[in-house]
């Protein structure tokens, strides 16, 4: 059960990086490379919402809430990227759970 990694470039031209690490225990750690700001959240906290040429990746403080933490834009095709290995490491974990 290794932690995945990945770097998406921000839409909007700034020529900003995004790193992302989903880790199998249910939590992603988002870092905004330039501006060195890093963000934690568990998966339960995140949606995804398409806007277009972008997908905001929102993260709340409860399922529901109206209370956005944090929140980034991901161009389209990394933000199905990005929810397939979501859901890739939440099947990795039930699985590793139910074995022992």
């Amino acid at each position: 059960m290794l932690a995945e990694h990945r770097q998406y470039l921000l839409p909007g031209g700034k020529g900003y990086h995004l790193d992302v690490k989903v880790i199998p225990t249910g939590f992603l750690e988002v870092e905004i490379m330039e501006e060195h700001g890093k963000f934690l959240a568990e998966f339960e906290e995140l949606s995804f919402l398409s806007n277009g040429k972008k997908t905001e990746l929102v993260c709340r403080d409860h399922v529901g809430d109206e209370c956005v933490r944090w929140q980034v834009d991901l161009a389209n095709d990394d933000a199905r990227e990005l929810a397939k290995l979501i859901e890739l490491a939440e099947d990795e974990f039930e699985l590793l759970m139910r074995d022992l």
